[in-house]
Formats: structure tokens, sequence, C-alpha cells
């Protein structure tokens, strides 16, 4: 049995703390609560306490604008992901008019921009703008570090935005995206885009985006338009006095165009030049012997053929497009027009007009008369700017030259045509009857009244005199006169085209019996003739493959004088013309 009468009592819980509370004060650091009244500092001993603190202060600054960098850099990549970084690729060109053989003729509908590939910049164009512009381009991933902590020291001492250290890359964001306005808002908007451009695209890519989308004045949009506009030649082309030029008009495209300002431009390329020579890409000899070579430069620009029938095609180009709701530049449009035939065109009108006194307007007219495909035009003199194209537009009565249209009117009626007698054959087919066939063949009036008819008083334009002769030359089947064979977008996909369609109007024999009335001899079947009023001095060539029409009269209609003299002059240029053109 165990003997309970030796035990101790048991401690209280008070007794317990006490005693808890004496090893504590014997011992501190045994309470894990305790904390010294003040730490001991991790800096050396020996270092003053000043500095201590000021190293402590800047040390507790650094962590706190390293969050405050941390967040306002997440903020702005957050903000730079409302755009799209593809769309730097992705630029309007302008739209490129075609002759039905594939030769270009103009451009038109969007931007003046043609994009070129990293293979067609010139090495020494590249050279030049890094030099001028980016010196570490290949080596940055966006932002050139250096060159923006040297702007914002300058920036900070000059209290304004004077320096901007924009790499190429920050450069073609700004102007992919339309980022103007200076602050520093947008420059660190610029940088975010700059870095996500660089991780998602390679430098090559990245400096072709940026050469096919600088401004280089003149409403020249990317280096190959340049090119052309200052030089007559390809990127590929230029010479290295042209890419110094080009790299430092750069800076200032509207105040230092050489078009406007020779000297500024030439002033731009000498500290292109100098600065090439610091960054050691061309030894100073070099750089002075490119400035005295030859630059060039196209001071005057000879108007290009076929402007009369280009502004023709721009306007039904426009109108087509618009109702089709096509926003978009880049489109590749292959018309009708013949190169050769507008040439021939133009150049016998000029030499007509050299034959007739006063200054009468004139146009001219050739289709195919099979397709209906317009091969060339001419709208008025060519020191005209106007968008009027009297072969489209101005409307004039016809007089002698109506006369094979109404022997076809008659054949198709059974009434047997009478030779050199169109007023008693009018009378006979009737006035409804002579109308209502007339416009089959093209022409649309207005349409004079009774024996006025017959004479010839039916207004018509020089479109629908071809148009009209094309039906009588193809048997009776009309064909639908147009501008355009096919239209491809920028990745040459297809849009739409537009094929040939004839359409049946007169019986064959009808069509030949007219002809062989009016042109005994065959080809070439040639008509001139003038208005009742001798206002207006046609002349038409009924070729079996192409048909011709020239018209000469004011645009307010008034007597010319030497009618006789002017219409011998029309029937040897349309002569001309038609042997020129038969196959």
């Amino acid at each position: 049995m165990r003997d309970w009468s030796d035990q101790s009592p048991p401690a209280s819980d008070c007794e317990f703390e006490e005693d808890l509370e004496q090893k504590f004060l014997e011992d501190p650091e045994l309470d894990p609560n305790w904390k010294p009244a003040r730490r001991e500092s991790r800096l050396p001993d020996w270092m003053p306490a000043p500095l201590r603190r000021v190293i402590r202060i800047a040390f507790r600054g650094a962590v706190i604008g390293f969050f405050l960098l941390l967040t306002v850099s997440l903020y702005y990549l957050v903000l730079s992901f409302r755009y799209d970084v593809k769309e730097i690729t992705t630029m309007p060109e302008r739209s490129i008019i075609f002759d039905m053989r594939g030769q270009e003729l103009a451009t038109l509908h969007g931007e003046s921009r043609r994009l070129i590939t990293r293979s067609e910049i010139p090495d020494f164009f590249v050279k030049a703008l890094q030099a001028r512009e980016d010196k570490r381009f290949f080596d940055h991933h966006g932002v050139d570090l250096l060159g923006l902590f040297r702007a914002t020291a300058r920036n900070a001492s000059d209290l304004s935005f004077t320096q901007g250290a924009s790499t190429l890359t920050m450069q073609l964001a700004r102007n992919s995206f339309d980022l103007r306005e200076k602050s520093l808002h947008r420059k660190l908007i610029e940088i975010a885009l700059a870095l996500r451009i660089e991780k998602d695209f390679v430098k090559d890519d990245i400096l072709t985006a940026y050469v096919n989308r600088i401004y280089f004045g003149s409403g020249c949009h990317g280096l190959e338009e340049a090119a052309r506009r200052y030089f007559g030649v390809s990127a590929a082309e230029l010479n290295v006095h042209q890419c110094a030029l080009l790299v430092g008009i750069i800076r200032a495209p509207h105040a230092c165009s050489p078009l406007r300002n020779l000297d500024g431009a030439l002033k731009q390329r000498n500290e292109v030049l100098a600065r090439m020579v610091v960054e050691g890409f061309l030894p100073q000899g070099e750089a002075e012997a490119i400035k005295e070579s030859n630059l060039a430069l196209r001071t005057g620009e000879k108007a290009p053929k076929g402007k009369a029938a280009l502004q023709a095609v721009r306007r039904h180009f426009e109108e087509l497009i618009a109702s089709r709701e096509i926003r978009d530049g880049g489109l590749r449009l292959r018309s009708t027009i013949h190169a050769d035939i507008q040439s021939l065109l133009e150049d016998e009108i000029v030499d007509l007009l050299k034959l007739i006194p006063g200054e009468p307007q004139i146009a001219a007219i050739c289709i195919n008369a099979r397709t209906g495909g317009i091969r060339g035009i001419v709208g008025g003199r060519s020191t005209e700017s106007t968008s009027f194209n009297r072969a489209l537009d101005a409307r004039r009565d016809l007089g002698t030259v109506f006369t094979p249209f109404i022997y076809a009117a008659a054949a198709e009626r059974g009434v047997p045509p009478k030779l050199d007698h169109p007023l008693r054959t009018g009378r006979e087919i009737g006035h409804h009857d002579l109308v209502k066939l007339s416009k089959r063949l093209g022409l649309e009036g207005p349409f004079a009244e009774g024996d006025d008819l017959f004479r010839g008083g039916v207004s018509a334009t020089p479109l629908e005199v071809v148009t009209a002769v094309a039906t009588l030359t193809g048997g009776g089947n009309r064909p639908r006169t147009h501008f355009l064979k096919d239209l491809r977008d920028a990745n040459l996909n297809l849009l739409f085209e537009i094929k040939p369609t004839m359409k049946p109007m007169f019986a064959p024999r009808s069509t030949k019996a007219a002809l062989a009335m009016q042109f005994p001899g065959g080809e070439p079947r040639l008509l001139t003739g003038t208005s009742p009023a001798k206002t207006d001095l046609w002349g038409v060539s009924f070729g079996s493959k192409h048909a011709i029409c020239v018209w000469i009269g004011h645009d307010i209609p008034r007597r010319l004088d030497d009618s006789d003299t002017m219409l011998k002059e029309i029937h040897n240029t349309i002569h001309r013309m038609a042997l020129s053109l038969t196959p």
C-alpha cells in the first residue's frame, strides 16, 4: 500500500506562472513574444549612423519604387492589349489599275502606298536608318534603355519633351496606332506596344513594316512610293545618295520634301551621312563622295499617257466599289484599256487639234466591237483637269452619221432603203418605229420630231455611237460596253469579273444590208458628217474588230467655221487609226 502522507501538495497555477515569469526575467529571450526595443543594424558597426540612416531610407524607397514601377508596368501592359499588334503589317495601299495585258497604268483609291518585302530594302538604307534613328535596333528588345535614360535626363533638365529616344519599333507602334500626343502617358503605351511587337515579330518583319508605313512627304507613304515619286525608280534600285536623303526627311517629311525644299532635304542628308561616319557605318571620304554624286531627282513629271482614260476608269471604278461597299485599298483592277491603243488615240487627237482652227473641244473613243471592252478614250483637251468626259457625257446631234442606222432600221422593218435618201427612208419607217429601233442600237436620244429626226436630229454620246456601230458590224448583237475585266484584292483573290455579253437586237440580214448600202467598197468603212446646225463634227470607223468615234464641237454649241476642211482632217485621222488597228 502506497503511503500518501509524504507527498507534497501540488503547486497552484499561480505559483507556476510566477516561476515562469521569474525565468523570463532572468532570460528574456526565452519569452516567445519578446522583441528587442531596437533592432540591431545589419550594416557594419564602423559605418557612421547618418550614413546608415541614408542607406536605410534609400533601400526602403527602392523597394517602394520597385513595386510602383511594377504596378505601372502591369497597368500599361494591360492597356496595350486594347491594340492588336498584328495591325502593324496590315496597312492600306493604293489600288492599281492595269491595262488588259497587265501593264500598270496608274494608282488610285486609297493611300499612296506600295508594299515591298525585306529583300527589296537596300542595305545602305538600313544602315543609314540605324545611324540616324536607332543604332541598336538589332540588339534591343523594343526599348533602348541607354537612350531612354539619356533622353529622360535631358527632358528633366529642359522641363519638356525635347528628346524622344524612340526606337524604330516604338515609332512603328506610334504610326500604326496614331499615338501622336506628346505626353508621358503616350510614351508608356508606346513602350508597352513596342515590347509586345518585339515579342511577336522578328526584326526583319518589324523593319519591313516600318519602311512600308512611314511617311516620306508629298503624299508618299512607304519607301517604294517615295522612291518612285522622287526618283522614278523602285526601292530596290535606290542609290546610296538617294537612300541617305530619304532617311533624312523622315523626321520632317513635310518641311523637307525634296520637291518643296531641296536645300532642307540636302541638309538632312548631310546629317545622316555625318551620323553614319560617327557610328562607323561609313568612312568620311566615302560620305563626301556621296554628296557629290548624282541624286537624279525628278524635278518635273511628264503627264502620263491615258490621263483622260484613267479619269473615266477611276469614276467607273469608284462607283462600282461604292455600290459593293468595298472600302479597302490595295485592290488590283484589270481594265479593258489597251495601252498602245490609248497612246494611238491621244497622239492622233493631239495632231488633229493642231490642224483645227479655234479652240473647240474634242472626244474620241475606241471599243472592241466583239466584246464591248473600251480600249481607249479621250474626254477632252489634254490641258484639262475636269472629270467631265465628253466621250461618255457629251450628248450631241448626230446629223448625217445617223444615216447607216436609218438603213438598218428600214431593213429590219422590211422597208427597202433608198440610197442617199435617208429622209424618204425615215418617213417610210415612221417616227415611232425609228425611235424604238434606234434605242435597240444603244442610242438613247432625245429624239427630234418628224423630218428633223430623219435628218439626224438625235442626240447621242460618242460611247453610244460606237455601241451602235458595234451592233451593226456584229450581225445585230449589241455588246455591253465596259471598262473592267476583273477586280482582285491585295492577295490577288478574285472579287468579281466582267465577262463580255452580247444581246441580239437586229436580224443579221438587216445589219448586213445597211453596211452594204452605206459602204459598198467594204473596209475600211469610214463615215464623217455634221449635225444639221453645223455645230458638231463626227468621224466614225465601222471596223469589224474596232469601232472608233471622234467628235469635235464646243461645249456651248455654236456653228463651226470651215467645217468642210475640218471634216477632211477628221477623215484622215480616222483612216490612220483604222489602218493601225486592222488585224
